[in-house]
Protein backbone atom coordinates (compact mmCIF):
# COMPACT_ATOMS: atom_id res chain seq x y z
CA UNK A 1 0.00 0.00 0.00
CA UNK A 2 2.78 2.42 0.88
CA UNK A 3 4.45 1.59 -2.62
CA UNK A 4 1.04 2.81 -4.63
CA UNK A 5 1.07 5.97 -2.52
CA UNK A 6 4.32 7.20 -3.34
CA UNK A 7 3.39 6.33 -7.08
CA UNK A 8 0.25 8.32 -6.58
CA UNK A 9 2.06 11.35 -5.26
CA UNK A 10 4.88 11.33 -7.21
CA UNK A 11 2.21 11.26 -10.33
CA UNK A 12 0.53 13.97 -8.63
CA UNK A 13 3.41 16.22 -8.26
CA UNK A 14 4.41 15.46 -12.00
CA UNK A 15 1.06 16.71 -12.78
CA UNK A 16 1.18 20.39 -10.71
CA UNK A 17 4.98 21.18 -11.52
CA UNK A 18 5.72 22.03 -14.90
CA UNK A 19 8.67 21.28 -16.61
CA UNK A 20 11.07 22.98 -17.87
CA UNK A 21 10.19 24.61 -21.39
CA UNK A 22 13.52 23.30 -23.23
CA UNK A 23 13.87 19.42 -22.64
CA UNK A 24 17.62 18.23 -22.78
CA UNK A 25 16.67 17.08 -26.24
CA UNK A 26 15.39 20.70 -27.62
CA UNK A 27 19.15 21.88 -26.11
CA UNK A 28 20.60 19.40 -28.45
CA UNK A 29 21.31 21.84 -31.35
CA UNK A 30 22.73 24.59 -28.97
CA UNK A 31 26.49 24.95 -30.52
CA UNK A 32 25.58 23.46 -33.77
CA UNK A 33 25.43 24.23 -37.21
CA UNK A 34 22.83 25.51 -39.13
CA UNK A 35 23.50 24.12 -41.98
CA UNK A 36 25.57 20.34 -41.47
CA UNK A 37 22.25 19.60 -38.99
CA UNK A 38 20.03 20.95 -41.94
CA UNK A 39 18.08 23.49 -39.68
CA UNK A 40 18.88 26.03 -42.34
CA UNK A 41 16.61 24.48 -44.82
CA UNK A 42 13.88 25.62 -43.39
CA UNK A 43 15.51 28.85 -42.12
CA UNK A 44 13.40 31.90 -42.20
CA UNK A 45 14.33 35.64 -41.48
CA UNK A 46 12.54 36.13 -38.13
CA UNK A 47 14.07 40.03 -38.00
CA UNK A 48 16.81 42.41 -39.45
CA UNK A 49 18.49 45.37 -38.86
CA UNK A 50 20.77 47.48 -41.48
CA UNK A 51 24.20 48.35 -39.33
CA UNK A 52 24.63 51.65 -38.46
CA UNK A 53 27.32 52.57 -41.29
CA UNK A 54 24.62 51.26 -43.94
CA UNK A 55 27.45 48.92 -45.42
CA UNK A 56 25.35 45.33 -44.41
CA UNK A 57 22.31 44.02 -42.85
CA UNK A 58 22.37 41.64 -39.44
CA UNK A 59 19.74 38.70 -39.69
CA UNK A 60 17.67 36.76 -37.08
CA UNK A 61 17.26 33.45 -38.84
CA UNK A 62 14.88 30.68 -37.36
CA UNK A 63 14.23 26.78 -38.01
CA UNK A 64 10.63 26.22 -37.42
CA UNK A 65 11.41 22.61 -37.82
CA UNK A 66 14.51 22.63 -35.32
CA UNK A 67 13.26 25.31 -32.66
CA UNK A 68 16.67 27.21 -33.45
CA UNK A 69 18.02 30.80 -33.95
CA UNK A 70 20.68 32.20 -35.42
CA UNK A 71 22.37 35.25 -36.75
CA UNK A 72 24.09 35.99 -40.40
CA UNK A 73 25.37 39.17 -41.24
CA UNK A 74 25.62 40.44 -45.21
CA UNK A 75 27.49 42.56 -46.45
CA UNK A 76 26.78 45.11 -49.53
CA UNK A 77 29.90 44.24 -51.28
CA UNK A 78 32.37 41.95 -50.35
CA UNK A 79 35.25 42.34 -47.64
CA UNK A 80 38.55 44.27 -48.85
CA UNK A 81 40.35 42.94 -45.68
CA UNK A 82 40.69 40.06 -43.14
CA UNK A 83 38.05 39.70 -40.44
CA UNK A 84 35.63 42.53 -41.78
CA UNK A 85 32.48 41.31 -40.21
CA UNK A 86 31.26 39.28 -37.75
CA UNK A 87 27.40 38.16 -36.36
CA UNK A 88 26.70 36.82 -32.95
CA UNK A 89 23.67 35.21 -31.61
CA UNK A 90 22.11 35.68 -27.62
CA UNK A 91 19.49 33.72 -25.94
CA UNK A 92 17.50 35.98 -23.28
CA UNK A 93 17.12 33.19 -20.71
CA UNK A 94 20.92 32.15 -20.08
CA UNK A 95 23.05 34.21 -21.83
CA UNK A 96 24.10 31.77 -24.10
CA UNK A 97 25.72 32.80 -27.33
CA UNK A 98 27.57 32.56 -30.18
CA UNK A 99 29.75 33.87 -33.02
CA UNK A 100 30.62 33.22 -36.30
CA UNK A 101 33.72 32.30 -35.38
CA UNK A 102 33.13 29.27 -32.96
CA UNK A 103 33.09 25.66 -34.02
CA UNK A 104 29.79 25.57 -35.56
CA UNK A 105 29.63 28.89 -37.63
CA UNK A 106 31.12 29.47 -40.84
CA UNK A 107 33.91 32.19 -39.55
CA UNK A 108 34.17 35.70 -39.64
CA UNK A 109 33.63 37.61 -43.17
CA UNK A 110 37.72 37.76 -44.32
CA UNK A 111 38.64 39.53 -47.36
CA UNK A 112 36.82 38.19 -50.82
CA UNK A 113 33.76 37.03 -48.70
CA UNK A 114 30.04 38.92 -47.79
CA UNK A 115 28.68 36.61 -45.22
CA UNK A 116 28.91 34.65 -41.64
CA UNK A 117 26.63 32.74 -39.57
CA UNK A 118 27.20 31.46 -36.30
CA UNK A 119 26.06 28.60 -34.41
CA UNK A 120 22.29 27.58 -33.44
CA UNK A 121 20.52 28.25 -30.18
CA UNK A 122 17.62 26.90 -28.76
CA UNK A 123 14.37 29.39 -29.50
CA UNK A 124 11.19 27.89 -28.91
CA UNK A 125 8.75 28.17 -25.93
CA UNK A 126 9.70 30.41 -23.69
CA UNK A 127 13.03 31.18 -25.08
CA UNK A 128 13.78 34.23 -26.89
CA UNK A 129 16.87 35.19 -28.87
CA UNK A 130 18.55 37.85 -30.89
CA UNK A 131 21.25 38.97 -33.20
CA UNK A 132 24.04 41.73 -33.43
CA UNK A 133 26.19 42.40 -36.37
CA UNK A 134 29.53 44.51 -36.61
CA UNK A 135 31.81 46.25 -39.49
CA UNK A 136 34.84 47.01 -39.22
CA UNK A 137 37.21 49.28 -41.25
CA UNK A 138 41.16 49.38 -41.35
CA UNK A 139 42.27 53.26 -40.91
CA UNK A 140 45.66 53.23 -40.18
CA UNK A 141 45.93 49.69 -40.52
CA UNK A 142 44.22 49.47 -37.07
CA UNK A 143 40.64 47.68 -36.61
CA UNK A 144 38.13 49.73 -35.57
CA UNK A 145 34.55 48.86 -35.70
CA UNK A 146 32.47 51.30 -37.86
CA UNK A 147 29.39 49.56 -38.30
CA UNK A 148 27.15 47.71 -35.96
CA UNK A 149 22.99 46.74 -35.29
CA UNK A 150 20.96 44.54 -33.17
CA UNK A 151 17.62 42.74 -34.11
CA UNK A 152 14.97 42.61 -32.13
CA UNK A 153 14.14 39.72 -29.84
CA UNK A 154 12.39 36.76 -31.31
Amino acid sequence: MKKVSLTLLAFACALIIPFSSASAENLYFDGASPVSTGCSLDGVVKASNRLSNGKGTIELRYSPSCKTAWARIILDSVATHDWQGNASILREHDGKGYSCQHNGGNGVVNKGQRSCYTPMVYDGSGYRAKAYGGYYSYPNGVRTLTGSAWTAWY
